[in-house]
């Protein structure tokens, strides 16, 4: 018929072929599921072949929503070992999300840029003379793998994030008659204590200590400034700070200006953990960029019910 199409079914078999697996493995990223290269390459293969499918039985059931949702089923079957029936539902729930968030992205973007490319019973296709317009294939080849890994990079992002936030509380400080509300990370990769007074030492920003302590005199409390020049600091500042030795990746023999509060309180879902007279580490510097949190917990407070 005049007019009509032309489908190179290798080519976009092939394509599609390559989409499931990238697919597939973001998907074990996400969901830390067992598998190895030969179940991921048949589960890529089996997905694959909707193509097929698609364009010569375009009405068969399996190109139907419910055929789809069996096919899904298989796929993940063939691609992740069976561990439990909670584990299978979150790969199935994972792999539509990830399938959603690429297409969702390159049907964006190719709205915006009016790209040739259409698509047929959930698979990819370009049609014109050739093997298709050069422009829809290079949108496709360069667009899924930036999908792809713009993708992984957010899940990532999230993953981390998600991290931080089971690990920070609310922290209240309290010093000279003032208290200040901040949030907390627990650093299990700080264990830096005194070693003459044996106190724990957290870490506080400068906006924590800003609200204790004039910006002059917060500056002053520079190592390089402390030792030369701690008569210059008000007296009951003087008395509370220490110069606490520390061992920083790459260096060694640092001090670290701390200063002696009255009490550290953190709040827990199992209740208060309280410390009188802990030692805190003066920041000049945010501890995160996204201002997350504004203090480095040590760890050992977070033993349930400790108060000291």
């Amino acid at each position: 018929m005049k007019g009509a199409g032309v489908i190179y079914l290798d080519a976009v078999w092939l394509l599609n072929l390559l989409m499931d697996a990238m697919i597939l493995y973001l998907t074990q990223g996400v969901v830390r599921a067992k598998s190895s290269k030969i179940r991921m390459f048949c589960a890529a293969f089996a997905a694959s072949s909707i193509v097929p499918i698609s364009i010569f039985m375009p009405d068969f059931w399996l190109t139907s929503t419910l055929g789809k949702l069996v096919f899904s089923l298989l796929i993940i079957g063939i691609a992740f070992s069976f561990t439990s029936l909670r584990a299978f539902i979150l790969q199935l729930v994972s792999f539509y999300f990830i399938t959603f968030s690429i297409g969702g992205s390159m049907l964006g973007v190719h709205f915006f840029l009016a790209t040739e490319i259409s698509i047929q019973g959930g698979s990819i296709v370009t049609f014109t003379g050739g093997y298709g317009d050069p422009v829809s294939w290079m949108f496709v080849c360069v667009g899924f793998p930036c999908s792809f890994l713009f993708t992984k990079w957010r899940m990532e992002q999230v993953s981390v994030h998600k991290m931080k936030l089971e690990n920070i509380y609310d922290v209240k400080v309290t010093w000279n008659g003032k208290e200040v509300l901040c949030r907390g990370m627990v650093d299990s990769g700080n264990q830096l204590i005194d070693p003459i007074s044996r106190k724990m030492v957290f870490l506080a920003d400068h906006t924590v200590m800003g609200q204790f302590l004039e910006p002059e005199v917060l500056e002053k409390l520079k190592v390089e400034q402390v030792v030369t020049s701690m008569e210059e600091l008000p007296p009951d500042i003087q008395s509370s700070v220490r110069l606490v030795p520390f061992q920083a990746a790459g260096s060694k023999g640092q001090l670290l200006v701390t200063v002696l509060v009255d009490q550290i309180s953190i709040v827990t879902p199992q209740g208060n953990l309280e410390m009188k007279q802990p030692l805190v580490g003066v920041q000049h510097h945010d501890l995160t960029h996204d201002r997350l949190y504004q203090m480095l917990i040590h760890p050992h407070i977070m033993v349930k019910g400790k108060t000291a």
